[in-house]
C-alpha cells in the first residue's frame, strides 16, 4: 500500500471511510446505492452503511431516493469538497499513480488535474484532463495514462511542456497556459505559488 493511502487511513481512521472518499471524489457524477457501494468497497455491509450514513449527516454526499433504493453522490458544494478532492487525488487513481511514479517519470516541474479529469466541467474550448510541465520520460507516462484510459472507459487528454516552453508562453500570457492557471487544478506535483506566477 502507498504511503499516502496508509497516511489517509490513519488520518481518517475508518478504512470503509477512506474507500467511500476514493471512490465518491474519483467518480463525481456517479450516484451509488448501497449494495452498489459494498460490491465497490468490498466490504461488510453495515460498515459500508455506517461510513454512507456519516458521510450524508457531514453533508459530504448528498442522496437521492429513486424506488425504494437510496443513491449517494459527492456533494460538489460542500465548504471542504476542494480540499478533500486534492487530497484523495495525490493518493489515488491516475494522480496518485503520478505522484508515486513521479521519479521514474522524468524532472517534473507540475503536473496538474484540471476540472475535466476531476468533476467532467470543461472551461470553453479546453478539453485537457492532465497537464505536465518538465522533461518526462513519455514511454512512463502514456504508460500510466493507458491504464487508467482503460479503466475509466474513455481517452484522457494530456499535454507535456518542456520547462523553457512552459515560461515563455506564460511569459506571453498564452490563452491555453492562462485558462489552466485560472480553472479549480488540483496540483499533483509542484507548488501552485510558482505554477500559477507570471
Amino acid at each position: 500500500m502507498a504511503v499516502r493511502q496508509k497516511s489517509l487511513e490513519m488520518l481518517f481512521v475508518s478504512k470503509v471511510r477512506v474507500k467511500a472518499l476514493e471512490y465518491f471524489f474519483l467518480n463525481p457524477t456517479f450516484p451509488i446505492h448501497l449494495r452498489g457501494a459494498v460490491r465497490e468497497f468490498k466490504e461488510e455491509i453495515n460498515a459500508v452503511r455506517r461510513e454512507l450514513l456519516r458521510l450524508e449527516q457531514s453533508n459530504l454526499v448528498e442522496v437521492e431516493s429513486k424506488g425504494n433504493k437510496k443513491y449517494f453522490k459527492l456533494n460538489l458544494t460542500h465548504p471542504f469538497v476542494y480540499e478533500l478532492m486534492g487530497i484523495v487525488h495525490k493518493s489515488f487513481g491516475l494522480g496518485g499513480e503520478l505522484v508515486e511514479n513521479a521519479k521514474k517519470l522524468g524532472n517534473v516541474d507540475f503536473a496538474v488535474l484540471t476540472p475535466a479529469y476531476t468533476r467532467g466541467v470543461y472551461y470553453g474550448n479546453q478539453v485537457i484532463d492532465l497537464a505536465i510541465v518538465g522533461t518526462v520520460d513519455l514511454k512512463v507516462l502514456e504508460d500510466i495514462v493507458k491504464k487508467y484510459e482503460h479503466k475509466l472507459g474513455r481517452e484522457i487528454h494530456y499535454t507535456v511542456l518542456r520547462p523553457s516552453e512552459f515560461q515563455v508562453r506564460r511569459r506571453r500570457k498564452d490563452e491555453f497556459i492562462i485558462n489552466l492557471m485560472i480553472q479549480d487544478i488540483v496540483m499533483l506535483i509542484g507548488k501552485y505559488e510558482d505554477f500559477i506566477r507570471l
